[in-house]
């Protein structure tokens, strides 16, 4: 059931009756929305006042000198003035060379290594002189096992050891221990262990002879180990007791001093005197700054103003969010590429307008863009050039983009930002006598890299964030008009009387929002996909049943219009469904608002029913935006004329008798009026003024659909020619 059988029993009111209004205010709820929009309009101001100053107030990298270490100094520098400071570095090398100074490394001495090593080569001398006294071992038994008893001993060490006599074995045997004995009565590191070992042979008895002095070196080495440990933590507090010690190291310039000289390499200590004496990497004075930061904070509450006064429904929704990414992204980024001369043309400030011209409005991409060059500009030392060059190369992109319905418009609005860049440009460059060729051609390069990344940037995230803040592009509206999208592929299929009343509708919905300035292609689009609820129960509705018998004979009028309510929340489920737009699914929930299915209603109460209006009203909610607004009238409008126009009751505005009749103004003014009545109309932004424009174009254009026709008279049927008379035969 559509609007027709809902208008089949309503009270005709007079031709030209005066429609009336009653636009109230939004009550509490209302008020408690424009709160909330109100704080967050005021959290985006702090936030972008806070943001914007910090950038120019922090960390200003504009030093009167600039050079680093190792570079050539390229001019004499001296200290303006005499002065004396504690250098950081020489005190902190001085420091260094205390910590690391050896007399701070604490050692102790550990006594129980000489009595163990004495003790252990105690043993393994007489292992040796078991095995020299075995008769059983072979002799290359005996030296393996040597082997096993002592690493370090070598096969011809241990042959030596064997082939002694038992003479030379006993001298040996005695300075072998003694070796070891002596040596670690000396305080021994680690680190001279290897340097003890390698000195052994000469520390042996020169009673021994050539052949014996070797092998007791040999046998003594292995047991030779450190007796002497360092002390860490001992030796960590000595160190930092010296370091602490030391004196921090001063510094004396002289006035006219020479810092570093023409042709000199920049040392760090050539870097710390310039930083000293307030020559290097110096920002602006405090009152630079303090304007700088002044003129951050005046651009800020001119863009929020510009937001409050002229684009309300804004503050209202993400679409502040939006406009946070796209102002403060491109200043914090500009803090840190804007310092650098060679790439600012570069810099595709130009992204962030044609983004807000494609998902947004023309008017505010180009506003946004003035004062983001104004921004800029403040962070870019103040240059008038960037502020002319951002803004014009902005607004040429954002008005070649603007509601794009092809790819290669991107492509174009590259170029608009390229070519107005390099115009620009060459004309500051050549008022300012500075233009040659090889700088052309470097101003041509620059202005190609920023269109190519404005348009880049544009194009690669443009539909996420539009996914993100809910909001519909052209291009997205193209694609979702075409007949061959499955659900309006299922519309026309299964319910066409429905198809057909949605292409007219969209004709008045998209006429109507153009005239009181929405988006006219979203009006069309949405109005497509505003009632394909109804493929759910197709020949409930009466512009489907053709011939057929209406099934709501059979039907109790309460489930009748819970069948007519159902198709909105049918239409929704099947919209989230196809993953519509959330604004095309607002759509199809308010273009009914909370109105009353009024033929049910009566119906009931004419039976005597206990029944309420609530029972039988949409469940909304109310149209929240113009284009709802005009969509809602447009499609009660329609289904009201075609109504009329079916059942013979639409009369011409000149008929004279016009008894049981409606005039096409007569409808359009009633179902006007009664929406006004029922309130349907509060909580959308349309005026009384814009509503007048709106029944006036409707009118227009529903006379060029319903206009009387001519009626064509038949074809006269022409009678047969008379039969030639005859004649006598002679």
């Amino acid at each position: 059931m559509s609007d027709d059988l809902q208008t089949a029993t309503i009270p005709e009111s007079p031709a030209g009756q005066p429609w009336r209004s009653r636009i109230s205010g939004h009550g509490l709820i209302e008020r408690g929305r424009r709160l909330n929009a109100l704080v967050r309009l005021a959290l985006f101001g702090l936030a972008l006042i806070i943001l914007s100053v910090a950038s120019v107030a922090i960390d200003w990298g504009n030093g009167r000198i600039v050079v680093e270490e190792g570079d050539a100094a390229d001019q004499t520098i001296k200290a303006p003035e005499t002065i004396t400071f504690d250098s950081q570095l020489r005190t902190q090398e001085a420091r260094q060379a205390a910590w690391e100074d050896p007399a701070n490394v604490a050692y102790v001495n550990d006594a129980s290594v000489r009595p163990e090593q004495v003790a252990a080569i105690d043993t393994f001398l007489g292992r040796i002189e078991e095995l020299r006294n075995d008769t059983r071992m072979t002799e290359q038994a005996k030296i393996a096992a040597i082997g096993d008893l002592l690493n370090g001993l070598s096969d011809d060490d241990a042959r030596d050891i064997l082939s002694l006599s038992d003479t030379a074995w006993e001298r040996v045997r005695a300075e072998s221990r003694r070796l070891v004995d002596v040596t670690l009565a000396n305080r021994l590191l680690q680190e001279d262990v290897a340097r003890t070992k390698e000195e052994l042979p000469r520390r042996v008895s020169a009673l021994l002879s050539n052949e014996e002095q070797p092998v007791a070196a040999a046998i003594a080495r292995p047991f030779i180990r450190a007796n002497v440990f360092e002390d860490e933590e001992q030796t960590a507090k000595n160190r930092e007791a010296a370091a602490q010690a030391v004196e921090p190291v001063t510094v004396q310039l002289l006035s006219g001093q020479a810092i570093v000289r023409d042709g000199d390499i920049v040392t760090k200590y050539d870097i710390e005197k310039l930083e000293h004496v307030g020559l290097l990497t110096q920002g602006p004075e405090p009152s630079e700054r303090l304007g700088r930061a002044g003129l951050m904070a005046i651009l800020s509450v001119v863009l929020v103003g510009y937001l409050f006064r002229f684009h309300r429904p804004i503050w209202q929704g993400r679409q502040l969010l939006l406009i946070s990414i796209v102002v403060l992204g491109p200043i914090l980024m500009g803090r840190i590429v804007l310092p650098h001369d060679e790439i600012q043309y570069m810099f595709p400030i130009a992204a962030s307008a044609m983004l807000l011209a494609v998902l947004l409005e023309f008017q505010i991409a180009v506003a946004i863009s003035a004062l983001l060059a104004m921004y800029l500009g403040v962070i870019a030392d103040l240059s008038f050039e960037l502020v002319v060059i951002y803004f014009l190369a902005a607004a040429a992109g954002s008005f070649v983009i603007w509601r794009a319905d092809r790819t290669i418009t991107f492509v174009w609005a590259g170029i608009a930002v390229g070519v107005t860049t390099f115009a620009v440009a060459v004309c500051f460059a050549a008022a300012t006598d500075s233009l040659e060729s090889a700088g052309g051609l470097e101003l041509l390069v620059e202005s190609v890299v920023s269109g190519a990344l404005s348009a880049s940037l544009t194009f690669l995230s443009f539909s996420l964030l539009g996914s993100i803040f809910g909001i519909t592009t052209h291009l997205q509206l193209l694609e979702l008009a075409h007949p061959n999208q499955p659900l309006l592929y299922r519309l026309a299929r299964e319910a066409p009387g429905t198809y057909h009343h949605s292409i007219v509708v969209s004709n008045l919905a998209e006429s109507g929002v153009e005239i009181v300035g929405g988006d006219p292609l979203f009006a069309r689009v949405a109005v497509l996909y505003h009632d394909i609820g109804k493929i759910v129960r197709p020949t409930f509705f009466i512009e489907n049943q053709a011939n057929l018998e209406n099934p709501h004979d059979l039907l109790d009028s309460r489930v009748s219009a819970r069948v007519i309510i159902d198709h909105v929340t049918d239409g929704v489920r099947l919209a989230k469904k196809a993953r519509l737009p959330q604004s095309m699914i607002d759509i199809i929930q308010q273009h009914h608002g909370t109105s009353l299915i009024r033929y049910f209603y009566v119906q009931s109460v004419e039976a005597g029913e206990d029944v309420t209006e609530d029972e039988f009203r949409y469940p909304g909610p109310k149209p929240q935006t113009k284009e709802a607004g005009v969509v809602m009238l447009a499609d009660s409008i329609e289904a009201a004329v075609r109504a009329a126009a079916g059942n013979g009751r639409l009369a011409s505005e000149k008929a004279e008798n016009t008894e049981g009749l409606e005039t096409l103004t007569g409808i359009v003014n009633r179902i006007i009026a009664e929406r006004l009545d029922d309130g349907q109309l509060n909580e959308c932004d349309l005026t009384l003024r814009e509503i007048e424009m709106i029944r006036r174009t409707f009118v227009q254009i529903l006379e060029g659909i319903y206009h009387p026709r001519v009626e064509y008279p038949s074809m006269p049927v022409k009678s047969a020619p008379p039969a030639p008379a005859a004649t006598a035969a002679n």
